[in-house]
């Protein structure tokens, strides 16, 4: 961690050739130019608390119930009890110039857990993005939230997430297009888009969703032959609800050729229950916001000051926002929930 340095520089202060200041007829005194660095603690966080004091036990337990957590989830665990652990392997660091040595040590970079890693590479892209990638236009963010069901299915199925992005990606696209009155047989206009998926809600149960910043405009050849970006005006509520029911249908459409509408087989349809059955478990639990396992199994996970209950999945559309689909589109993806909320599965 850097941080910067207070102090003041006093008049008359002179700099040595090592950077140090001193005032005329005083000792020298040492002091920092520029920052000071503080590594992060990694042992005294919270969640490093919770993860090495139930970890083994969690695994144990697991075994114990013949549902093993898979190898990929026990090591990205880990992973991040090791990371930022001096004991785990560091690199000495040494600075010719002001004889300084600092150790720094190794970090796991996973990508779906540890809080550090993730925000450094979420730092590092943001300014790829902005640097390199991003002309100077006005951008949009585009926000797709899906189903209860269908975010069970998306958490593991990633050739679903794909196909999934491409409608709600072309739905968009559409949308800008129209706007600009640019026809879909010119094959010259280019719209521009990036999109980040992100597994988790802010209460950090399951809810895959995506996030596409859209070039709020598109690019067309002029007369001259030369590229300009026409931007189109922010879109209403009406053309919101427009491009939802737009990925609504082709995703219903969707479903049914991959054989998982409504009029599917729950256990032919759920590869994961076969495959990985403690996932299964823990993905319908925490979509539901119920507790997987242990003795609290399949009641509602308590929350401190939420005065929201979304326990029917739907929300009121409201400001630019449309909802994309019924849950009930998609009944057969959804396994039972444990226990308590097996009831709203049935629901669907």
């Amino acid at each position: 961690m850097v941080r910067p340095y207070p102090g003041a520089v006093f008049e008359g202060e002179k700099q040595n050739a090592r950077g140090d200041f001193a005032r005329p007829g005083r000792s020298l005194a040492v002091r920092e130019t520029a920052c000071e660095y503080r590594p992060r603690r990694p042992e005294e966080s919270v969640l490093y608390g919770v993860v090495t004091g139930h970890l083994e036990s969690f695994l144990a337990r697991q075994r114990e119930r013949d549902r093993p957590v898979p190898r990929f989830v026990e090591r990205e665990l880990r992973a991040f009890l090791d990371c930022g652990i001096l004991a785990r392997g560091f690199l000495r660091v040494h600075c010719d110039a002001c004889r300084l040595d600092r150790v720094v040590p190794y970090s796991c970079k996973c990508r779906g857990f540890c809080p550090s890693c993730g925000g450094r590479r979420m730092a590092d892209t943001a300014a790829h993005l902005v640097d390199h990638v991003f002309p100077e236009v006005p951008v949009r963010q585009w926000v797709l939230s899906l189903p209860f069901a269908l975010r069970y299915r998306l958490a593991y199925d990633s050739a679903l997430v794909r196909d999934v992005l491409q409608i709600f990606v072309g739905a968009v696209f559409a949308s800008t297009r129209r706007w600009a009155c640019i026809p879909g047989s010119n094959r010259q206009a280019r719209c521009g888009a990036v999109t980040f998926i992100q597994r988790f809600s802010d209460a950090l149960n399951v809810d895959p969703h995506f996030h596409t910043l859209a070039l709020d405009g598109i690019y067309v050849v002029d007369d001259k032959g030369e590229l300009v970006f026409r931007r189109v005006p922010p879109p209403s509520d009406a053309e919101v609800a427009r491009v939802a029911d737009r990925i609504h249908r082709r995703v219903a459409r969707l479903m049914q050729r991959r054989g998982l509408g409504c009029q599917a087989d729950p256990d032919e349809a759920d590869t994961l229950r076969h495959d990985e059955p403690l996932l299964a478990e823990l993905y319908s639990a925490s979509i539901w916001g119920r507790v997987a396992t242990g003795p609290r199994a399949g009641r509602r996970v308590v929350r401190v000051g939420d005065a929201v209950d979304s326990e029917d999945g739907a929300s009121a559309s409201a400001g630019n926002r449309a909802l994309v689909a019924s849950a009930g589109r998609q009944a057969a993806l959804l396994p039972q929930a444990p226990l308590a909320g097996r009831n709203h599965a049935r629901d669907l």
